[in-house]
């Protein structure tokens, strides 16, 4: 297994064990049988929708289990939910790791110009010059 190509292993209930590989050829494999870009597979998949995951397992399946069918693929989410699913998001965080220093979530970055919910902090200046202003004619 090679975490860092994307690589992690699915093992099923009934003793099976397969490599899932979500490389660029498995995502590309997975964008036709979904029909929809990668971003929305992904967040579909996150989200739960069962064609998604499907889309994903089977992109992911078809380098080391060329062989492997949609109706397998099915039954393999039918009857492994929790392995599909912890396998996927192995795969997932192995194909797309977090860099050192970035952080979980998509926090913007906090410093001296931004507050913690990234928006810049109004400015403290005070009005120039303290005398009145003289009235226009």
């Amino acid at each position: 297994m090679n975490p860092f190509k994307g690589q992690a292993p699915l093992n099923l209930s009934d003793g099976r064990s397969f490599t899932l590989v979500l490389d660029m050829e498995g995502l590309v494999e997975a964008e036709p049988i979904y029909g929809h870009p990668l971003p929305k597979i992904m967040a579909d998949a996150a989200a739960g929708f069962v064609g998604a995951i499907r889309a994903l397992l089977f992109g992911a399946l078809r380098r080391h289990h060329p062989d492997i069918t949609a109706v397998e693929v099915l039954e393999m989410i039918r009857t492994d939910m929790a392995a599909v699913g912890a396998a996927l998001q192995a795969a997932t965080q192995n194909a797309f790791p977090k860099s050192e220093g970035e952080k979980s979530g998509n926090a913007p970055p906090v410093g001296k110009t931004s507050g913690a919910n990234g928006v810049k902090r109004a400015s403290t200046r005070k009005p120039s010059g303290s005398k009145p202003r003289a009235r226009s004619r």
